[in-house]
């Protein structure tokens, strides 16, 4: 099931800064920029699935782009690639690769994306549409191949990845 499929929402209050907490079926938690975001605005949002194995979601003019990479679809296939080349695997890797691979095919993109992994998902959000679909023509193609990730993966700078 999808990140985005919450099962409950929490709204807690930390120095009279109303935050929002949102719980996903593995209990982990995702702070959302100081609003509440009720499940049913989300799973009311444009999500496009089309770009595995990431997912794109438009909501309230915000661009992000995930991947929850310990969902029982997307842990067994990259786990085992990961870890062969000396990697967690975990979101912060994942972010770190995909700077890697965009700094080789589109350097101009990063500054365009704000980066925000957690251990067990991959989170970016795009300043634009055009950038979000960017990112997800670029990286899709790879990270839906296994093959082509394995190159990336294989020839990337470990000092540079974070996990």
């Amino acid at each position: 099931m999808p990140f985005a499929l919450l099962s409950s929402c929490k709204q807690t209050n930390k120095s009279n800064d109303e935050t929002a907490t949102l719980y996903s079926d593995s209990l982990q938690t995702i702070n959302i920029e100081d609003r509440v975001i009720h499940h049913t605005e989300i799973l009311n949002s444009n999500t496009d699935t089309t770009y595995f194995p990431f997912e794109l979601h438009d909501f309230d003019g915000q661009y992000q782009i995930a991947a929850d990479i310990e969902s029982e679809e997307l842990y067994p296939k990259y786990y085992d690639l990961f870890k062969k080349y000396g990697y967690e695997g975990n979101g912060y890797c994942w972010e770190g690769h995909i700077k890697q691979i965009l700094e080789k095919l589109d350097n101009k993109l990063l500054n365009h994306l704000d980066f925000d992994p957690e251990a067990g998902a991959f989170f970016a959000n795009a300043d634009s549409k055009e950038s979000q679909i960017k990112f997800a023509q670029l990286l899709s193609p790879i990270f839906s191949d296994i093959k082509k990730l394995e190159e990336w993966v294989k020839n990337a700078d470990h000092s540079r990845i974070d996990d």
